[in-house]
């Protein structure tokens, strides 16, 4: 489909070249209104084929239905600024704001025309976000024609739909991978040597029998640099030193202590979380996975914020293979990562390219 760029006024910056002429200007309660959805407790919520649509979405399923499909469902209290679209006949919960009446608009252009819209700017709420739905009704926005609608519902539900394929690749890729480490670490599956032959059996050992781990540091004392800092959430800044260089897998000291990271180069850290190094009789890749496949919440040592010590950490007891094995191990593992990288620097690409056209194909 080709569109073009226009600097028009009262005219979207992208649009299909078949259309032409400026969009016509009306308050949103008179393009598609709002109105508060139906009390729904939970107990007399009975299991049926009609959704339940709350203020985050679809939730439930009742066997009575309030309104009819297509529908658009919006957070009233609580969750702000979601859109749900809905095809069928569904229960807009009393939590939610739907559209009573769409007066001769395009059902799917008026739920990207919400979501352009940006509800979460309306909250009303002190401290429970709430959404007022006289506040939106009032907002005046510039809507084109239906055909045109068509067209641009027609394109967007294209990209929404390319989105889906990748989330649901991803999904699957990671399902995948962690039916696959399942199997390797119970050693239900095994690889064989450059012969064909078995690999020798798995010993047990401690941690720190194959690693050693070094602490972070604070870094605020240093100048800019290119050498990266992370902490537990991730990259965090640079700086001119580095603590380490070389493969090394991370775990978090404090707060964050069960999402351990595979870094490979000069780095720093900060003092919440540890770096290993100094790998014996071990592949790094190989530890990584097996970082992933331990239940680090069950060694936390606090009561308040989650910690780990390295004491703690050394003393965990596991089964690791020869270092032919390992690498086998750890080659498989890479390349399904690099699978799911793949699919999800497309699906980031899909979703900014969204992005972009919903702030351009709108006024």
């Amino acid at each position: 489909m080709r569109m073009s760029q226009t600097q028009q006024q009262n005219v979207p910056a992208l649009r299909f070249p078949e259309f032409s002429g400026e969009w016509d200007e009306k308050r949103v309660g008179e393009i598609a209104p709002l109105q508060r959805g139906f009390d729904l407790p939970t107990t007399m919520v009975e299991k049926g084929e009609y959704p339940v649509v709350y203020s985050n979405g679809i939730l439930r399923y009742h066997n009575e239905f309030k309104a009819k499909g297509p529908g658009i469902v919006t957070g009233r209290s609580g969750t702000i600024g979601k859109v749900t679209f809905v095809t069928d006949a569904y229960w807009p919960h009393n939590t939610s704001l739907w559209v009573t009446d769409f007066l001769g608009n395009e059902p799917k252009y008026i739920y990207y025309f919400y979501v352009r819209l940006n509800l979460k700017r309306y909250n009303a709420g002190s401290t429970v976000p709430t959404l007022n739905r006289n506040d939106v009704h009032s907002v005046k926005r510039k809507i084109p024609t239906l055909p045109e609608q068509q067209k641009i519902a027609s394109f967007l539900s294209s990209v929404d739909r390319k989105i889906e394929q990748l989330s649901k690749k991803k999904a699957l890729l990671a399902q995948y991978k962690k039916g696959m480490m399942q199997k390797l670490f119970s050693q239900e599956l095994r690889f064989k040597d450059a012969q064909g032959n078995d690999f020798p059996d798995w010993e047990e050992k401690r941690l720190g029998d194959v690693l050693k781990i070094g602490s972070g540091r604070d870094y605020k004392h240093l100048k800019a640099g290119k050498i990266p800092v992370y902490g537990t959430g991730g990259y965090m800044t640079s700086v001119d030193r580095y603590l380490h260089d070389g493969e090394s897998v991370c775990i978090g000291r404090k707060g964050t202590i069960d999402k351990p990271m595979f870094l490979n180069g000069k780095f720093w850290t900060v003092d919440t979380l540890f770096f290993t190094h100094s790998f014996s009789s071990s592949v790094p890749k190989f530890v990584y996975a097996i970082f992933q496949t331990i239940n680090w919440k069950k060694h936390n040592e606090a009561s308040g914020v989650p910690s780990l010590s390295k004491t703690t950490i050394e003393k965990i007891k596991i089964d690791i293979p020869s270092v032919s094995e390992q690498q086998k191990i750890a080659d498989f593992l890479s390349s399904v990562d690099r699978k799911i990288d793949l699919v999800a620097t497309e699906l980031n690409h899909a979703k900014t390219f969204k992005k972009g056209l919903l702030q351009q194909m709108f006024i």
